[in-house]
């Protein structure tokens, strides 16, 4: 197991090497700052090419693995007959209090792109395709990857066995009953990410994958909508969301420089030190 801690030095209280360093098992890369989820999964990529690895399991901090994850996933692997760059694992969805893929035949379903917690993930493709975009930095860092590697001729499963329980958003996700639909309450931050990094997502892969880049961006649409209407922190979200557009349509990458969005608080489960 390697954990990639990317808390910055002034926030850090105990290092994980406190607790972990005696564990030959585990090993710690702590970085002196907050380098992005992207940068972290290299580090992790690299540490498995370093020693071998032909596969790697991406975990968030907060994904509750079931016993069969790794069995299941390489079920998979084996029963696809193809040579799959990401296998992602169907999860229960306690955000949604529902499977994010419901049950079905069969032990699989090709997909556009999958979440990074619980997927498998080749570590020779990664590398040929470049590893993940760094300067996205945090969000859709996992659905631009998938999609790098679909262009590139891979192709992307999931499994329809759950192999985890994942939540995706804020505790106070407003739901909006007629549609059944739980949409994630990110803190500002967040909203400015996703909203910029879908819009480079779009830019760059619509000619490849036109359905999902009309998806992603009724979902923008969505997003908009329900901030005005359903959630807390309406200006400050909207003030990010508009950010966002901005700085995607300019090419604006890497870590937010806007420092009035950077002080804004995150909401109760987000914490993108650890992965």
């Amino acid at each position: 197991m390697v954990v990639v801690d990317n808390t910055p030095e002034e926030d850090r209280i105990l290092g994980l090497k406190e607790f972990y360093g005696n564990d030959a098992r585990i090993s710690v890369i702590e970085n002196p700052a907050n380098v992005g989820i992207a940068a972290a999964l290299n580090q992790g990529l690299a540490f498995a090419l370093e020693y071998g690895y032909e596969w790697i399991i991406t975990l968030d901090q907060d994904t509750k693995c079931y016993p069969n994850m790794v069995q299941t996933l390489l079920q998979v692997y084996e029963a696809c007959g193809a040579k799959p760059a990401v296998i992602g694992g169907n999860y229960y969805d306690l955000r949604k209090g529902r499977l994010r893929l419901p049950a079905g035949e069969g032990l699989f379903l090709e997909q556009k792109a999958v979440i990074t917690a619980g997927s498998l993930i080749n570590t020779s493709l990664a590398r040929a395709i470049g590893g993940f975009r760094e300067d996205y930095f945090i969000d859709q860092v996992d659905h631009e990857f998938c999609l790098r590697a679909r262009a590139n001729g891979y192709r992307v499963f999931i499994s329809r066995i759950p192999v985890m329980e994942h939540g995706i958003g804020g505790a106070d996700s407003p739901l909006i009953p007629l549609l059944g639909i739980v949409l994630p309450d990110h803190s500002p931050l967040r909203k400015y990410y996703i909203v910029r990094n879908t819009l480079v997502g779009v830019m760059d892969y619509w000619r490849h994958e036109p359905l999902w880049c009309l998806h992603r961006l009724a979902r923008l649409l969505f997003e908009l909508a329900s901030i005005v209407v359903l959630q807390k922190d309406r200006f400050s979200k909207l003030h990010a969301f508009a950010a966002g557009v901005m700085d995607g349509m300019l090419g604006r990458m890497g870590p937010c420089r806007r420092e009035w969005l950077c002080r804004q608080p995150c909401a109760k489960n987000e914490s993108p030190s650890i992965h």
